[in-house]
């Protein structure tokens, strides 16, 4: 069961990194569109790396939020 959620965890990790790279090719109306300002897509861009990514594995979830 722990290696199950461990797995589970890499792989929504993954998403979001990979995620946030396509986040890159963005046009302005699209950030528009989506709700997103030009700081908070510049904000989501610079964890876009691998860096970013070791953070996400070794965050833990807090009470209320969503990961």
């Amino acid at each position: 069961m722990l290696i199950i959620s461990l797995l589970s965890h890499l792989q929504h990790c993954l998403k979001r990194y990979q995620t946030r790279k396509a986040l890159a090719s963005v046009s302005t109306q699209q950030m528009e569109d989506m709700g997103l300002s030009h700081e908070k897509c510049q904000a989501e861009l610079s964890k876009a790396s691998i860096i970013g990514f070791v953070s996400d594995l070794t965050r833990t979830k807090e009470k209320g939020e969503a990961l």
